[in-house]
C-alpha cells in the first residue's frame, strides 16, 4: 500500500510542475505533456490560459495528497488504509476538477 501512496503525490507534483512551466510560456502547445483537450489545444492563448485555470488545483491537490501519504507511510492498519484510500481520491478530484478548469479556460480564451 505505501507504494500506491508515493505514486500519486509523484504524479502530482510532476502535473503541477508541468501546469506551472505551461501556465509561465515556458512549456509550449505540444501533443505530448500538459493538459491535452481540444479547447487547451486550439491557440497558445488558450494553452496559457488553461493552465493559469488549473495551476492552483493542482498545486493544492499536490500538496494534501502528500499530507495524506505521509499518514499513510507512518501508520499501520485501518489509519493507514483510509490515508491510501484518501491520495486515491484526492488524485482522482484534482484531475477531473483541473481538467474541467483548463478545458472551461481554453474555451473561453478560443472565443473571447
Amino acid at each position: 500500500m505505501p507504494v500506491i501512496a508515493v505514486i500519486f503525490p509523484a504524479l502530482l507534483l510532476l502535473t503541477a510542475v508541468l501546469t506551472e512551466l505551461a501556465s509561465r510560456g515556458r512549456l509550449s502547445r505540444n501533443r505530448l505533456a500538459g493538459i491535452r483537450t481540444n479547447a487547451t489545444m486550439r491557440s497558445d492563448a488558450a494553452w496559457a490560459a488553461s493552465h493559469r485555470a488549473a495551476a492552483k488545483t493542482v498545486w493544492i491537490g499536490f500538496v494534501v495528497s502528500l499530507a495524506a501519504a505521509l499518514i499513510a507511510l507512518v501508520t499501520e492498519g485501518t489509519v493507514s488504509l483510509i490515508a491510501v484510500v484518501a491520495v486515491a481520491a484526492i488524485f482522482l478530484a484534482t484531475s477531473v476538477v483541473s481538467l474541467v478548469q483548463a478545458n472551461r479556460a481554453g474555451a473561453a480564451a478560443h472565443a473571447g
